[in-house]
């Protein structure tokens, strides 16, 4: 408050009343999974599947070409990502997944630049993250240079105290050029100084020459002080090295193992796919890639990568979207044997220690087709009993899009389809009766199996007029959330309710501050009613004189979510 000392008037504003909850989502998408590329266990904020291709790279093809089966052990994120993107999805956070321990673990593919002088390497390339798809994609070419090299700052400091006309070896013969230069920072003053580089003779203070393989400063340099140097040298003593991954290509002309390793390496123009190590003659040109006469350029590939996929960390990758604002998760490939984990995942980011409410969504596992019944009967007879995890059934057919062949996925996939549908529908609408527009399922239900699929709290599709949901349903076994719209609602609810009580924290507990805050609470209420996820609601905002002291504020709400229509039930009279 303005301190009055002169008659006038003063205006203290107080704008609590005009506190709003921030933007609300319940539909960010969490996916986990395994890739042949990318950061593992750290979550990656995507949103479209261009997106995960350049972060994951592509999935493996579903059929073995050696077996003609299923692959063993298949990449699940960019499948299950692709998947979710199609469905409508727009806002994924996706983790990587890998064994990181055991001598399955994913290793990160390398390539060793041979050195000119025979038997010896100049430097040793390692692709930035663990996987295949350096084996796949990612290539080298070293050929003659076909413009001048230029080394960007070497450091020549002596580390000795020097006179005017010492002579500091680089390695290397520069050439003449107007883009040759020398700095010199002076410890003492703290300053540096660019010099001015004269073409030949004996430099004089604040000045340079290159001559050969030396560079001759006309100042003193103390042994503390630092100079560098920036030079071109000819062509004919340079090579390009060349990176290539599918039809995208990163250049570099070199002088030396030790020039690559620098512009490999550089934080700010370098490699977006490797990095480098010196060779074991690190002062030696790259040799040239050996290719038949006109030809395209031969690209020498990376080897040795491995995606860690056979026992990769699932819960790690849970761990670490605990934090993120994901709130409908999938465990890629991972059917209902894995859903209890889900579910102890999504209660413990649902609680108000972290305040992530979500839900999760698994699916069946693979069924046999000769063996359809005793399939049935392990989809009936999951343990899912949750109203935070749907269980969808059955698998679906699609294009794999590295063989372009018609593949069959289990209900795990499915999971990842409906989990986009999901993210692309507002709370309050049941996906009871909405298409999912695969190109097939993997078996269809007649009338008497998806009644006992719905029975036992699966999530089934079934054929009419293409695709569809039967029923929105949880995998709960009763109670208030059976409906799949209610846990979103109330979720919704729950984080417009701590977006709009928030802002008050640490504002006076008084009925004044406590009636704003109650009027902001039924504004965001009163929106929800308006946009039909609320029948009515009750909100009060109180606390005794003991809470005021102690700065506690209880708030009490009723609502009453809408309810979807499951079934229509038609009475006729006819006269």
């Amino acid at each position: 408050m303005a301190e009055m000392i002169l008659p006038g008037t003063y205006i203290d504003v107080r704008p609590e009343g005009l506190i709003a909850p921030g933007q609300i989502t319940v539909g960010n998408i969490g996916v986990i999974g395994t890739a042949a590329k990318g950061p593992i266990g750290v979550p990656q904020l995507l949103g479209s599947m261009q997106d995960a291709l350049q972060t994951f790279y592509a999935y493996d093809s579903w059929i073995d070409p050696s077996t003609l089966k299923k692959r063993d052990n298949e990449l699940t994120l960019t499948r299950a990502l692709e998947l979710a993107f199609n469905f409508g999805g727009n806002i994924v956070y996706a983790v990587r997944v890998a064994d990181t321990t055991t001598a399955a673990k994913a290793v990160s593919a390398t390539y060793v630049v041979p050195a000119a002088t025979g038997g010896m390497t100049s430097a040793t390339l390692t692709a930035k993250s663990e996987g295949t798809w350096a084996n796949d994609g990612l290539g080298v070419n070293v050929a003659a240079a076909q413009q001048d090299a230029y080394v960007r700052n070497q450091d020549v400091s002596p580390g000795a105290d020097t006179v005017g006309g010492t002579a500091l070896p680089l390695g290397r013969t520069p050439k003449q050029s107007a883009r040759n230069r020398v700095t010199h920072h002076n410890d003492a003053s703290g300053t540096t100084q660019t010099l001015t580089v004269i073409p030949s003779g004996v430099p004089g203070a604040g000045a340079a020459v290159f001559a050969g393989g030396t560079v001759t400063l006309g100042d003193f340099v103390a042994q503390s002080d630092k100079v560098y140097v920036s030079y071109a040298v000819d062509a004919t003593n340079a090579k390009t090295v060349t990176l290539q991954l599918d039809r995208a290509q990163e250049t570099y002309t070199v002088v030396d193992g030790t020039d690559l390793v620098a512009q490999i390496n550089d934080p700010q123009t370098g490699s977006a796919w490797a990095t480098a190590a010196a060779g074991t003659k690190p002062d030696d040109l790259p040799a040239v890639t050996a290719q038949p006469p006109n030809s395209p350029p031969v690209f020498a590939a990376f080897k040795g990568g491995t995606n860690g996929e056979i026992a990769a960390d699932y819960q790690a990758g849970l761990d670490a979207l605990l934090n993120q604002q994901a709130h409908i998760i999938v465990a890629a490939g991972q059917d209902d044997s894995f859903g209890n984990r889900l579910d102890a995942d999504v209660q413990k980011a649902s609680t108000d220690a972290i305040k992530r409410d979500r839900i999760a969504v698994v699916g069946s596992r693979l069924m046999q087709q000769n063996q359809l019944e005793t399939s049935f009967d392990q989809i009936i007879g999951h343990n899912l009993d949750s109203d935070r995890v749907i269980f969808v059934a059955p698998g679906m057919k699609t294009t794999d899009v590295p063989t372009g062949t018609e593949v069959t996925l289990p209900g795990a996939y499915t999971a990842a389809a409906f989990a986009g549908l999901l993210s692309s529908l507002p709370p309050q609408a049941s996906p009871t009766n909405k298409t999912l527009a695969v190109d097939d399922l993997e078996t269809h239900f007649d009338a008497a199996h998806l009644t006992l699929l719905v029975e036992n709290r699966v999530l089934a599709l079934e054929q009419k007029q293409g695709f569809h949901v039967v029923r929105g349903i949880t995998t709960t076994t009763g109670g208030a959330f059976a409906q799949i719209t209610t846990r979103r609602i109330v979720d919704y609810a729950k984080y417009g309710v701590r977006s709009a009580a928030d802002p008050y924290i640490g504002l006076l507990n008084n009925e004044r501050v406590r009636s704003a805050l109650a009027a902001t609470l039924r504004s965001f209420l009163a929106g929800m009613v308006q946009d039909e996820m609320l029948e009515s609601y009750d909100v009060s905002v109180t606390a005794t004189r003991a809470e005021e002291i102690r700065g506690i504020v209880n708030v009490t709400m009723t609502l009453r979510p809408v309810f979807s229509i499951d079934f229509i039930q038609v009475t006729m009279f006819l006269q």
